[in-house]
C-alpha cells in the first residue's frame, strides 16, 4: 500500500486523492472478506442450525455485496480520471461521489453485522 506521507512534492490535492483510492481499495478488500465470511456463515447455519430463513438472510446479503462491490469497481475505475481533473467542480464531483460510496459501505457493513448477530445468537441457544 502507499505511504500517506507528503514528501514535499505532492500537492494537497494528489494527497486527498491518493488517500481516496487507499479508502477504496480498503471498502473492496473488507467487502470480499465480508462474502467470504457471509459464505462460511450460511454453510454453518445451513449444517448445524438449519434454519433456511437466516440462511437466505445471509446468501441475499452476499447478492447485495456483490452488486455494491461491482459498484464499487465501478467506481474505482471512474476514480481514474480523478487524476484529470483541473476544475473545482472536477474535484467536488468525485468527492460527493466518495462520501456517497462510503455512505453505501457503512450501511453494507452494519446490514452484515446485524446478520451475523442473528448467526451468533442461534448458535449460543
Amino acid at each position: 500500500m502507499e505511504s500517506l506521507v507528503n514528501y514535499g512534492h505532492e500537492t494537497d490535492d494528489e494527497i486527498v486523492k491518493r488517500h481516496m483510492h487507499r479508502e477504496l481499495h480498503t471498502w473492496i478488500s473488507h467487502l470480499d472478506a465480508m462474502n467470504v465470511e457471509a459464505d462460511q456463515l450460511a454453510k454453518i447455519v445451513t449444517h448445524r442450525i438449519g434454519d433456511k430463513e437466516l440462511r437466505n438472510a445471509l446468501l441475499d446479503d452476499i447478492n447485495e455485496n456483490i452488486n455494491l462491490l461491482n459498484e464499487f469497481y465501478t467506481y474505482r475505475n471512474l476514480f481514474n480520471n480523478v487524476r484529470e481533473c483541473d476544475e473545482t467542480e472536477c474535484d467536488q464531483f468525485y468527492i460527493q461521489k466518495h462520501d456517497f460510496i462510503f455512505e453505501k459501505y457503512v450501511a453494507c457493513v452494519s446490514q452484515n453485522q446485524a446478520i451475523k448477530n442473528s448467526v451468533y445468537k442461534k448458535l449460543l441457544v
